[in-house]
């Protein structure tokens, strides 16, 4: 079910869509072996969507949002390849450093390459995380990948509106908790609160019902520990 926040975004995450399968064709045609991965509609449009909403908020409308949005997304797609691929399959591996490259190109093209040196650790952090979970596949501990995508995502969104570093970090403690919550971690008080924390209005409506869905999508064992 979208919520009002997607309904509200849905022309520009369109767009976004369409920047990225744009960016996976050569002289038009799709790439050879390129395959994207099956995802629900919250993975489609969730990094996105955050994206754009803290870009919004802090007063940028532009269209190095929308190639930021698309980056997050490339990022997100990569990371999930990667985790999922088996040793002996080298095409997939391929496909995903692939993906990579494409973010790398969009910050050069549109004029965000002061995002490189975070976003460069930010998929340094996501790998080191995947290592220790082959490493240890029977910890307890999940892997966090949407956690950092989706902290990184409202903490550099906001930037883009050149928001104040403690309003930015705002951002970031929100998309973080709205990431353990895409993560399946039963975090709905913590992440109310921090919405909470808004001047209110219609962004921190949007996001207090971002949080009531994603609470409602938490598997029954995680809901009951709430």
């Amino acid at each position: 079910m979208l919520t009002a926040l997607f309904k509200l975004l849905q022309p520009e995450l369109e767009m976004v869509r369409h920047r990225l399968l744009r960016e996976t064709r050569l002289q038009g045609r799709r790439l050879p072996g390129v395959t994207w991965p099956v995802l629900n509609h919250l993975d489609q449009d969730f990094l996105p969507a955050l994206v754009l909403l803290s870009a919004h908020t802090q007063g940028y409308s532009g269209s190095r949002a929308l190639s930021l949005a698309a980056v997050f997304q490339f990022i997100f797609l990569a990371s999930l390849i990667h985790n999922n691929v088996k040793d002996e399959v080298a095409l997939e591996t391929l496909v995903g450093d692939y993906f990579y490259t494409r973010f790398f190109d969009l910050l050069c093209r549109d004029g965000n390459l002061q995002f490189l040196a975070p976003l460069s650790q930010l998929i340094c952090q996501i790998h080191l995380d995947a290592a220790r979970q082959h490493e240890k596949p029977s910890s307890s501990k999940s892997f966090r990948m949407r956690e950092y995508l989706a902290a990184a995502a409202t903490s550099l969104g906001s930037q883009l509106g050149r928001a104040e570093p403690w309003l930015a970090q705002a951002w970031q403690e929100i998309g973080l908790l709205l990431g353990k919550l895409w993560n399946g971690q039963p975090v709905t008080v913590k992440a109310s609160q921090a919405v909470e924390k808004l001047a209110p209005g219609t962004v921190r409506e949007l996001l207090g019902e971002l949080v009531i869905q994603l609470s409602e999508e938490l598997p029954v064992e995680r809901v009951m520990a709430l």
